[in-house]
């Protein structure tokens, strides 16, 4: 199968991690509080994680659109979870070597069943932006979930999010095209740039 990010829709969710959660489940608290996977944290050094147990995904190396980098988890221990559902693939997503994303490979089969824990752990999802269409997304100041199957394809895809990661990555990204705007303009103008302004200048 090919797991590339280009294939799969946006998406933001998570899976439960009761043993480290100190909030009661089922609530939107409870996704806040958990902050993680089976022993992952969003947020957290990628190094935590034993370099033997990564690798990238798809043999990608290369940073993305976000300046991040995207490894799958090979450690199989962490692919059953609790209710005995068995992922097919964990996938990392980190920037600046922190963890920003956790995604969640399963079959499209075990997709009620994913419903399901979460409707457990965290409540009611905040919104279903389709109506028609099986997303559904839970949200916190910290963490966003969403989950997303689709019956035309037999695989599931599950992304759990760092908010203030995702915020960061952001407000980089207005700062670097606000920089080369203001290259363009000042630094390197286009000698077409140059004319315009001073054709203006002398019809002033």
């Amino acid at each position: 199968m090919n797991y590339k990010f280009s294939k799969i829709v946006l998406i933001i969710l998570c899976l439960p991690v009761s043993s480290f959660c100190q909030v009661k489940h089922g609530s939107v608290e409870y996704l806040k509080n958990c902050n993680g996977i089976q022993g992952i944290t969003l947020g957290a050094d990628i190094s935590t994680i034993p370099g033997d147990k990564l690798t990238f995904l798809d043999d990608d190396s290369k940073f993305d659109a976000d300046s991040c980098l995207n490894y799958a988890y090979k450690d199989s221990t962490v692919l059953k979870m609790e209710n005995g559902l068995l992922l097919d693939v964990i996938g990392i997503r980190a920037y600046k070597n922190k963890i920003v994303n956790i995604y969640l490979f399963f079959k499209k089969s075990d997709s009620y069943k994913i419903l399901y824990d979460f409707l457990v752990y965290y409540g009611n999802f905040t919104n279903k932006p389709y109506e028609y269409k099986d997303i559904y997304n839970w949200n916190s100041s910290l963490v966003s979930l969403a989950l997303l199957y689709e019956a035309r394809v037999n695989m599931g895809v599950a992304i759990f999010t760092s908010n203030p990661l995702k915020r960061e990555i952001l407000l980089a990204k207005v700062e670097a095209a606000g920089r080369s705007i203001f290259n363009d303009l000042f630094i390197h103008p286009h000698p077409n740039a140059l004319i315009l302004t001073n054709t203006s200048a002398m019809n002033k």
